[in-house]
């Protein structure tokens, strides 16, 4: 079955019922939760609903931070018939992101309505319509413990349901890609009421979602939503609400509560928590509903089979009934004056079940036993309440005694830590020194080369005094055999050779003991670096070492 005819029998089953609605007098609104209760507003009321909230998101995986502003808001209006309501709501959502890839941190703004919607909601079944004539069971009224009990049939729920369509627009970021702009909604929605005389009004709605059900990601949604009426005034509330698709998968829990400042206006506000990291949720919300109560009466709506009229034997029968009922009214009110119905109050005139004829010490020994049975009870009342005090500051002070032994077992933990990482820092230090003495070891070989090349040096140094010497008697030589031979030119022409090739070898010599000196004088300044270096570390760790002294000592 496709989608299409699955949405005809929904719309075809839902206005093929006609049962009858509840108009309260005080104003009936969804929020400060974001379930869908199941009775409507009431015919010809125009209700309004809206709020703002801000909150941050952090994405684990993406590793952004995202901050959120919603605005949401919803008109309802109540449409011929007590149990139809028309509905238009909505978000808008701005968020600023902060994405960080590397050492770069990359921020977006964007903002779009997260949602659209309108449809109608439509009352199916109502369990709290008008009882039938003769459900009252006057037994009952007479007794506490009977008009105070549980009753089975109150868990049967109210039941409504919702079709609706949702607007998208193109290029949302809030939405899946390539959502499609209209796809329908269906919900499904209970309703029960509990009223009691100890602990007050409670109120549970549960909603079963089925939504873009024509998409590509269609969704499945379910909301929890529990209010309590703390006093006329206040009431509180928390909601449970889950969704899986393949777009947005969460479970979200909210908790807050709404001040009714009169019978057409209320201020509402909750905080909105998620339980992951992909990412984590957190909202806060403020809110109001107000109400155009242009309703005047309940209307009739006809039961199948009378809207004809209904038959003169009918109406016979119908007046007989009404007699009746007008007998019970009547025996209903005398049991309120205080002849059938137990009360313990004294401020009436008369202790119940003491009638005119009594003498009054009968009255007032009855008085007198009720007096005591009271003390007793306040008594007894008391003593719980004693025991209930005891049992809590007994609770509390176990509870600050187990978080005294945690800190401390904590603070324990943390000492032997600090002293293992203190020992590590201890080895790491000796480690580093190892090191160094290690290098200095390598170093050494450095000062053998210097040796070596100082005696190269002090070897040339004495080969060229060796050669100078050779060369004086040369020349002594030379200058007499010049002497000898003044006049023999070639002679003269080989001297001045022989001095040109001394000198040539002279310059090489002198070139090489410079060209020593400077490796030397390099190998020297290496050297030294590395003693600086070398030093400079040394002080270095010293300065660490004595930094940590002072902080054990000042620990």
């Amino acid at each position: 079955m496709n989608p299409k005819s699955i949405l005809l029998l929904v719309t075809i089953f839902l206005f093929s019922i006609t049962v009858s609605a509840q108009y309260t007098e005080k104003i009936n609104t969804n929020r400060p939760g974001t379930s869908q209760g199941a009775f409507s507003v009431g015919n010809n009321v125009l209700q309004f609903e809206g709020g703002f909230g801000f909150g941050k998101q952090k994405h684990k995986l993406l590793n952004t931070k995202t901050n959120v502003f919603n605005l949401d808001y919803s008109a309802r209006y109540g449409l011929l018939i007590e149990q139809l309501e028309i509905r238009v709501n909505g978000r808008f959502r701005a968020d600023g992101v902060k994405q960080t890839i590397g050492a770069n941190e990359e921020k977006i703004k964007r903002s779009n309505f997260e949602l659209n919607t309108i449809g109608a909601k439509y009352l199916i079944y109502d369990p709290y319509k008008r009882p039938k004539k003769d459900s009252i069971n006057y037994d009952e009224l007479k007794s506490w413990k009977a008009r105070h009990k549980f009753k089975w049939k109150s868990l049967i729920p109210a039941v409504s349901a919702y079709l609706g369509a949702n607007f998208v627009s193109k290029d949302n970021p809030f939405t899946a890609p390539n959502d499609d702009p209209f796809s329908p909604k269906i919900v499904i929605m209970t309703q029960n009421n509990w009223s009691t005389s100890l602990n007050g009004d409670w109120v549970l709605v549960t909603n079963f979602i089925v939504d873009k059900i024509t998409t590509e990601d269609p969704i499945i949604g379910w909301i929890v939503t529990s209010t309590h009426t703390i006093n006329e005034k206040w009431a509180a509330f928390g909601e449970y609400q889950g969704q899986k698709s393949d777009f947005y998968s969460d479970n979200i829990l909210r908790l807050g509560g709404a001040y009714l400042y009169d019978k057409d206006l209320q201020f509402d506000a909750n905080v909105a928590f998620n339980f992951k990291d992909t990412p984590s949720v957190f909202t806060v919300s403020f809110g109001a509903s107000y109400r155009f109560d242009w309703h005047t009466k309940d209307e009739i709506i006809e039961q199948p089979g009378l809207e004809g009229g209904v038959k003169e034997d009918e109406k016979l029968k119908e007046e007989l009934e009404g007699k009746d009922k007008d007998n019970d009214e009547r025996e209903f009110d005398e049991l309120e004056e205080g002849e059938g119905i137990e009360n313990d109050s004294l401020k009436l005139e008369k202790t119940p079940f003491i009638n005119d004829f009594e003498d009054d010490s009968l009255r007032q020994n009855i008085e007198k036993d009720l007096d005591e049975r009271r003390t007793a009870e306040r008594l007894e009342r008391e003593r719980i309440e004693n025991e209930k005090i005891s049992k809590k500051e007994d609770k509390k002070f176990r509870k600050e005694e187990a978080r005294r032994l945690k800190r401390e077992a904590k603070e324990a933990r943390k000492a032997e830590k600090e002293a293992i990482q203190a020992e590590k820092e201890k080895q790491k230090l000796v480690d580093d020194i190892d090191a160094e003495l290690d290098k200095m070891e390598k170093e050494q070989g450095v000062d053998q080369e210097l040796q070596d090349i100082d005696k190269e040096l002090k070897e040339l140094e004495k080969m060229e005094k060796e050669l100078e010497l050779g060369e004086e008697k040369k020349n002594t030589k030379q200058e007499e055999k010049i002497e000898q031979k003044e006049e023999d030119v070639d002679a003269e022409y080989e001297k001045y050779e022989k001095e040109q090739e001394k000198a040539q070898k002279l310059e090489e010599k002198r070139l090489q003991k410079e060209e020593k000196k400077r490796q030397k004088e390099e190998k020297k300044r290496k050297k030294e670096e590395a003693k600086r270096k070398k030093q400079e570390k040394k002080d270095n760790n010293t300065d660490t070492d004595l930094d940590k002294e002072l902080k054990d000592i000042d620990l």
